[in-house]
């Protein structure tokens, strides 16, 4: 046991006399990873960053929603809203708001927009009214407290209402605006000229572009040819394909990264070895396993590239600000608190082929540890 620390400390000491030695080996092996690792993390946050761009469009569409617009001159007689038209299913919700021309105000002298809702909403917003008490309407302003009771005057008529806690699914027809919900029973003589409806289609079944084939293809029977339809698939396509161009990327990068790591630190291994391949061999003749020797290496192989990942992060993640805001991404993308392109497992996920490459390194040093020792030293 005490020949094994003895040797590990002189192994140590001859690492580090090699260092003082040859700085040039050193400084070439730490900038070359250095490089290597800069160009691989700066990569892989790029992507990660336009793969992060692209799930916040998608959730601001909604992943599993289709959108439809329709404006309609003349009443309900001449073509049904989209909201009776759409079909019903186990695995679609549906909810359907037409907006009417009518000038309407709360109590407190606050415009609102009215929006009439059919009987065929009423499971998409049941939980909504049915936290609120009852009442004839409802408005939805998020400068109010939700459950507050208020008089609405709508069209010069007075009804009592109830203000509702706004949801994320009402944010695309109010637009900032505070609104006014209105049941189909009271809203309809409003809309006898015509109304602008928004209708939201939220898939539940997992097949959101078989849904919008049928939607398509209904609205084309029914040469329903001003309705415009939104929906998520082209963006989920190209973020499909930016995850499948990412993990090509990133496993080139870390094959060629790690193919030049194995290159340079094995060249220099080998070069250090046979400058010291006698006093290895009389190591050995006294005792000292081969599996030592080569851990020698190995130590110094994978603390270099440590020292080199460590360097390359710490300088990208200073300059990740002003790097990428060159590019205009969003301030929200850039803050590392929200989401960090430098966290440790996405760091491992891609030097880990430095460390391969280090250990690779190793090979021709162990093949040439399996000489004899007395051929060594004749």
């Amino acid at each position: 046991m005490k020949a094994w620390i003895l040797t590990a400390f002189y192994l140590w000491k001859d690492i580090w006399s090699r260092w003082l030695e040859t700085p040039g080996a050193l400084l070439a092996r730490l900038l070359v990873a250095f490089l290597l690792a800069g160009l691989m993390l700066l990569g892989q946050a790029a992507l990660r960053l336009a793969e992060r761009s692209l799930e916040t469009r998608v959730a601001r569409m909604g992943a599993h929603t289709i959108v439809i617009n329709e404006a309609v001159s003349g009443g309900a007689d001449r073509q049904p809203p989209l909201g009776r038209l759409l079909p019903a299913a186990p695995d679609v919700d549906l909810l359907a708001l037409r907006q009417a021309s009518v000038r309407a105000q709360d109590e407190f002298g606050t415009e609102l927009r009215v929006l009439v809702r059919g009987n065929e909403s009423l499971p998409a917003l049941a939980p909504l009214l049915a936290a609120a008490p009852e009442a004839a309407v409802h408005t939805i302003n998020p400068l109010l407290p939700a459950g507050l009771a208020l008089r609405v005057l709508i069209d010069g008529r007075d009804y009592a209402a109830t203000n509702l806690a706004p949801p994320a699914s009402l944010q695309r027809f109010a637009s900032g605006q505070p609104v006014v919900l209105v049941p189909e029973a009271i809203g309809e003589t409003w809309l006898g000229t015509g109304w602008f409806e928004t209708a939201l289609v939220f898939d539940r079944g997992g097949d959101l572009p078989r849904l919008a084939a049928a939607i398509r293809a209904l609205l084309r029977l029914e040469e329903r040819h001003h309705a415009q339809i939104q929906s998520p698939e082209a963006l989920l396509d190209e973020l499909q394909d930016l995850r499948q161009v990412q993990h090509r990327a990133q496993t080139g990068a870390g094959l060629v990264g790690g193919c030049v790591v194995a290159l340079l630190f094995g060249s220099i291994a080998v070069l250090e070895y046979r400058q010291n391949r006698y006093v290895a061999a009389l190591l050995r003749s006294c005792g000292a396993p081969a599996p030592l020797l080569v851990a020698r290496y190995a130590v110094e192989a994978l603390l270099l590239s440590a020292i080199a990942v460590l360097a390359a992060r710490l300088a990208l993640a200073g300059l990740h600000e002003p790097l990428f805001g060159r590019l205009g991404l969003e301030a929200a993308l850039l803050d590392r608190g929200r989401y960090d392109p430098y966290a440790w497992p996405l760091v491992w996920q891609q030097t880990r082929w430095l460390a391969l490459g280090a250990l690779v390194s190793l090979l021709p040093v162990a093949f040439s540890l399996r000489q004899p020792v007395g051929r060594i030293l004749q």
